[in-house]
């Protein structure tokens, strides 16, 4: 019934028939079919059958025909001349045949999502459903393809949906990772939306592990950039669920639609930018690939289906600028700090000014000052460590990453800074040196200073280099320094990486780094000898003695040949000639020469610490450390000159004995000048080290030394005329202030020799240790004599008891040697003789005449005398005889007198002769010279009058 009207059961048979041919994919049965019954067959009728009934793995070509001759309803289709005529069939009855077409239950064409997106042409929602079905059948997404491809200039969301999802669909799971076992289906593949659908789309390329550097460039150009291209339709598809889901509609909606629609596929692209920063963290290399080989938003690979020409031209021009932002912003986040990352960065800047038509930066090594105009003030009061923030670097309002020529000038002045630390053996990343740059304090720009002078001799050695460093060093002070000197003009921000530290302290930092790495050429150069001089003469004499000093006290040796005193004689030894009256380089000079003098000896300190010599510039008292060097080195008091001179030299040096220890620091006088002070210093340094001597050799048993020491050395100003004719005459009162003579006097007429050398007798040895003592009762202070006469009257009592045997020894043998009186005619002898009577006579006078001498002698001794008698009587002794430390007073004697009253008391004969020539024995000249300086020093104390002269 092709031209009458049919019935209602016959139109039923007709839709079975139709039904059936779908079914068996007899598609040209199909096509006749609908040919033939048009009126009743209708386009809708037709694809709902087809997309419910035709079985999915029907190949596309079979049916594109057909879909495109009902595509043009308008023209009536003739049958296909290769098929037979297709008659209904009859064998169901008219009531079968309706049920049955109500029980067929057709497909609709369309599905929520695409009504959602706003497509209405019934073709397109025909064709997206049934590449839907054919995917989850069959998976075969090339078919899919095949089906869409004739009809993608029909509808411009048929061709979008193809664009966005079976064009990069195909790329992922066929053209470009075939061997991926998790294929994506259509039905996921949609579902993408997001950053994770970036991730996921371009996670395959880090899992492939392939070498192609480009792989992610591949991606992000096929697959990516196609997937982006149906963000819009996404966007709309959510924006009317929302719609929807809303119970008003307010009347900018359509307004808000068309505004989401622009910003979809912006917001897609900015997805892509993150990951790119992302990767940027954890792969800067293939980051630096993805920037120099892609364009961004220009560069998408649509396979010849598409293109860009729908979008507004300055919403493009946003995309490329926020793409040229995420290149910057990789830069920020580079960790790695080697030399092929700066230059991938310095490739980034390059590209990034391509992109937005700007200025391109130059080559580190032909770089020039090229952008310092433009990094204005109000450039850098826009700064803000927030800015640097990861998740701050693509915001559009970010001054360091939006791409413009202050943000590449910046950017460009970084990475060459970052090139020069990396020469200079200081390697940072381009994030923390921008960070030193722009907001960086004056302690953190000295202290990264600091770290890089101290990688910088690791690599340099030789004075020419150095002086290269130190433009290099000043250009990262200020980036518009140049090699002629010029920088920054006055009233212009100081900018650099060092730009918080002044240029003279920049100077001085430089200085110390040449003396560390011993180019003293190049610092006598720059800093002595130049017209001007980049910081003052004062200062440069101040620095050169700070590094001098800091390698003394950084050596474990005091040898001036080996380690850090080496160092510091150099040093010295360099710039001495430029300072030939500086005070402080010859308080250095002494100083090293006393610890060199130091290291031949043996010294350990307190709980076995090795010395060093930063030990004598610690101490309190550096003069002691040389009695413990007399300690710890047997018979090293013998070396007194060597001594003398080491404690000299200390001294010299500035660092005197404390005050408590009978010294007094330089600096601290206020009655004589400095060159006067240093003489009394040298003169009590020598004293007190004499009686560190004299300790010394006492306690090893050498009382003789000590003796020697204490009469030759030791001679204070008080008891005699000192030797050195230079030493101060207003210098303080020694019997007040001098502990060191009396002391030492008094420790050696105390000490005990535990045997007397053969050529002394004991009482030689008695002697001398009561001259000593006398010595010290005439310079200690009165609180200390009750304790010193004590000792002294002990000694004096044993040199009595010594005398008494050998006089009493010396009676036995003369009389002895005498005999008695012999018996006649008889002798003692063999062969005696018999004496006559004259000889008789003679030896019985001999005896009476000794016997009243001893009488007499023994009257003198018992007969009671006073104190001022015995005062006295010392006094005329201590003045007639000979004595060491005779008073000055005795100078104006005679010469034969004054010779032989000056022989000490260790050189002269047991006994002597007063001024009658009488025979006055050694203990009386002892005593008379004690109670002589008990007269002035205890007659006063008790106030008794002076005795009259006789």
């Amino acid at each position: 019934m092709a031209n009458g009207k049919r019935t209602s059961s016959g139109e039923a048979r007709i839709i079975l028939e139709a039904v059936r041919f779908a079914a068996s994919a007899n598609v040209g049965a199909f096509h006749q079919l609908v040919a033939r019954e048009t009126d009743l067959l209708q386009l809708d009728l037709v694809l709902r059958i087809l997309l419910t009934y035709l079985p999915e793995s029907t190949p596309p070509h079979l049916y594109i025909d057909l879909l495109q001759q009902l595509a043009h309803r308008a023209v009536h289709l003739p049958p296909l001349p290769s098929s037979p005529p297709v008659q209904p069939g009859n064998t169901l009855s008219d009531q079968d045949a309706k049920h049955q077409v109500r029980q067929l239950h057709l497909l609709p064409l369309a599905e929520e999502q695409d009504l959602r997106a706003g497509c209405t042409d019934q073709i397109s929602l025909f064709l997206i459903h049934r590449a839907r079905k054919i995917d989850v059948e069959t998976g075969s997404i090339p078919e899919v393809q095949q089906l869409l491809e004739p009809f993608l200039d029909r509808d411009p969301y048929l061709r979008t949906w193809m664009i966005s999802n079976i064009l990069p669909l195909r790329r992922l799971d066929y053209d470009y990772y075939p061997q991926i076992d998790d294929p994506y289906t259509l039905e996921a593949f949609e579902r993408l939306e997001g950053r994770p659908a970036v991730d996921s789309l371009l996670a395959r390329s880090a899992r492939a592990g392939t070498d192609e550097p480009n792989q992610s460039v591949r991606d992000l150009r096929g697959i990516v950039g196609p997937w982006v291209y149906g963000e819009k339709s996404r966007k709309r598809r959510k924006t009317h669920h929302d719609r929807r889901r809303s119970s008003m509609t307010t009347p900018s909606t359509n307004e808000r639609s068309a505004e989401s629609d622009e910003k979809g596929r912006q917001s897609a692209w900015s997805d892509v930018n993150e990951w790119i920063v992302d990767l940027a963290l954890r792969e800067f290399t293939t980051a630096a690939d993805v920037v120099e080989h892609w364009d961004g938003p220009n560069d998408v690979d649509y396979d010849g289906f598409g293109d860009d020409e729908e979008l507004d031209h300055d919403i493009h021009g946003l995309l490329v600028q926020r793409y040229a932002q995420a290149g910057l912003a990789t830069i920020y986040v580079a960790g790695s700090t080697s030399t092929s990352t700066i230059e991938r960065a310095h490739s980034i800047l390059k590209k990034v000014a391509r992109l937005q038509g700007l200025q391109e930066p130059e080559e580190f090594e032909k770089f020039q000052n090229v952008y310092t105009s433009t990094l204005s003030k109000d450039y850098l009061d826009q700064l803000s460590e927030i800015h640097l923030l990861p998740n701050a670097l693509l915001r559009p309002e970010n001054p360091l990453t939006f791409p413009e020529n202050p943000s590449l000038a910046f950017a460009s002045f970084v990475l060459r800074s970052c090139s020069l630390l990396q020469k200079l053996g200081y390697s940072r990343a381009y994030r923390a040196t921008a960070k030193l740059a722009a907001f960086g304090k004056r302690e953190e720009h000295l202290e990264e200073l600091h770290k890089t002078l101290q990688k910088v001799p690791v690599r340099t050695r030789d004075n020419g280099s150095w002086a290269e460093v130190r433009q290099q060093i000043l250009w990262l002070r200020d980036w518009r320094y140049e090699s002629s000197g010029k920088g920054a003009s006055d009233g212009e921000t100081l900018l650099g990486v060092f730009c918080r530290i002044g240029r003279v302290d920049v100077e001085v930092e430089l200085l110390k780094a040449l003396l560390r790495a011993s180019c003293y050429t190049v610092a006598v150069h720059v800093y002595c000898t130049r017209d001007q001089h980049p910081i003052p003469e004062d200062m440069v004499e101040k620095t050169v003695l700070n590094v001098a000093m800091a390698f003394y006290d950084g050596a474990s040796n005091g040898n001036r040949t080996r380690g850090g005193i080496r160092k510091a004689s150099e040093i010295l030894a360099a710039f001495h000639s430029h300072f030939p009256e500086s005070n402080t380089f010859s308080e250095a000079n002494a100083l090293i020469a006393a610890t060199h003098s130091m290291s031949f000896y043996s010294l350990t300190l307190q709980h076995g610490v090795p010395f060093q010599p930063v030990n004598i510039r610690a101490s309190k008292d550096p003069l002691s450390l040389i009695g413990r060097i007399l300690e710890q080195n047997p018979r090293s008091y013998t070396k007194l000159d060597d001594m003398i001179e080491i404690g000299q030299s200390l001294v010299r040096a500035g660092l005197e004995p404390n005050e408590t220890t009978g010294g007094s620091p330089i600096g601290k006088s206020q009655t004589v000048d400095q060159s006067q002070h240093q003489d009394y210093s040298l003169l009590e340094s020598s004293r007190r080290i004499t009686s560190m001597a004299i300790e010394a050799s006492l306690s090893e048993g050498d009382f003789d030394t000590a003796y020697s020491y204490i009469v030759n050395r030791l001679s204070p100003p008080a008891a005699g005329p000192s030797k050195d004719q230079s030493a101060p005459q207003h210098s303080p009162n020694s019997r007040t202030k001098d502990d060191v003579s009396w002391r030492s006097a008094y420790l050696a007429g105390r000490a005990t020799p535990a045997k007397s050398s053969p050529s002394h007798s004991s009482v030689r040895r008695l002697e001398q240790r009561l001259e000593l003592l006398s010595l010290a009762l005439i310079l200690a202070p009165p609180s200390e004599l009750a304790e010193i006469l004590q000792v002294w009257r002990a000694v004096e009592g044993d040199l009595t008891n010594l005398l008494a045997r050998e006089a009493a020894e010396e009676d036995r043998w003369n009389s002895k040697g005498d005999g008695s009186k012999p018996s006649a005619g008889s002798s003692n002898l063999p062969g005696g003789f018999v004496p006559s009577t004259a000889d008789t006579d003679q030896v019985a006078n001999r005896k009476p005449r000794r016997q009243s001498r001893a009488t007499a002698a023994a009257a003198n001794e018992e007969a009671p005398m006073g104190l001022f008698d015995v005062a006295r009587g010392a006094a005329q002794a201590f003045s007639k005889n000979a004595f060491p430390l005779r008073s000055a007073a005795s100078a104006t004697k005679s010469p034969v007198e004054g010779v032989s009253k000056a022989r000490p008391l260790s050189m002269s004969s047991d006994s002597g002769s007063d001024g009658k020539g009488e025979r006055v024995r050694k203990r009386d000249m002892v005593a008379n010279a004690v109670t002589g300086g008990l007269a002035s020093g205890i007659g006063w104390m008790i106030g008794a009058p002076a005795p009259p002269k006789s």
